[in-house]
């Protein structure tokens, strides 16, 4: 018996609460669908929906079983997306801070092109969540907000990305100083001690230092369409930054050697962050 198929049909009929709906689901026939219930029944020992002129309800038994035969199913789809994955060792899974914003784009083609033969698999996340995934081995690299806990991992050097005042501004020549409006940032729990570097850098430019937390990018981007906020955000070699704001620091994160993926080549992709971020080192 196919204990996973069958689990599938009963999730399906749980779901629709009629046979014949389920069995369209599924992309398949009703008597089937009936006879596959029936034995996944015999096989547990206990009745699973009780049927009658009325339609089809879940008896007690299974509602009990459900949750179970669901995380079943989930375990199921996880293995084989982690297979899939393991088939191709080539692929780069690389983190990038949420902080980077609309540079996460050019970033990734950069990565792709140079160290990675066009394989990378990019995770944007808060910094915390993505030291986690490097050392949990799920990760290969991570371009992380400084300063931040990184132990157990190899840092590169911090490295300095010019950033820019976006949002409602009286004049184009108008800095933080004269901003009155609160900053939209990522949210603290991203990187606590970059959150708290950051408000200070802030004030040393003139700034309150309000800031209002938005979950990301498209929500902090909306706080400013609505005059709500402004923005500081990365900006590109092309573009110079805004002298009065204070840079977004950065640091590539590594496995340990001996935790490294003999596929993935790191240094290169770390040389390639650093490329294009074009990002000069600080501290």
């Amino acid at each position: 018996m196919d204990l996973l198929k069958h689990l599938g049909f009963f999730a399906a009929v749980a779901d629709a609460r009629h046979f014949g709906n389920a069995a369209a689901d599924l992309g398949m026939t009703q008597p089937p669908l009936s006879q596959g219930i029936l034995r996944l029944e015999r096989h547990l020992g206990v009745r699973l929906f009780d049927r009658d002129a009325r339609g089809v309800r879940i008896t007690a038994a299974g509602r009990r079983l459900l949750p179970a035969a669901r995380d079943l199913l989930d375990a199921a789809d996880d293995l084989v997306v982690a297979a899939r994955d393991l088939a191709l060792p080539e692929q780069v899974r690389l983190g990038v801070a949420a902080d980077l914003e609309d540079g996460v784009p050019g970033l990734l083609r950069v990565v792709a092109g140079d160290a990675a033969g066009g394989a990378v698999v990019p995770t944007v996340a808060g910094s915390v969540e993505l030291v986690d995934l490097l050392r949990d081995g799920l990760l290969d690299a991570a371009v992380v907000r400084h300063p931040g806990v990184l132990d157990g991992l190899t840092a590169g050097p911090v490295l300095m990305v010019p950033t820019r005042l976006v949002g409602t501004r009286p004049d184009p020549g108008v800095g933080l100083a004269e901003v009155r409006l609160p900053v939209a940032v990522p949210p603290r729990h991203h990187q606590p001690p970059a959150h708290d570097q950051l408000v200070d850098a802030l004030r040393r430019a003139g700034h309150s230092g309000a800031v209002v937390e938005a979950r990301d990018a498209a929500q902090r981007q909306a706080l400013v369409a609505a005059g709500a906020a402004v923005g500081v955000v990365p900006t590109t070699v092309a573009r110079p930054g805004d002298p009065s704001c204070p840079p977004l620091r950065l640091r590539v994160a590594l496995p340990h050697t001996a935790q490294r993926r003999p596929e993935v080549d790191h240094d290169a992709v770390a040389a390639a962050i650093e490329r294009a971020l074009g990002a000069g080192p600080g501290r």
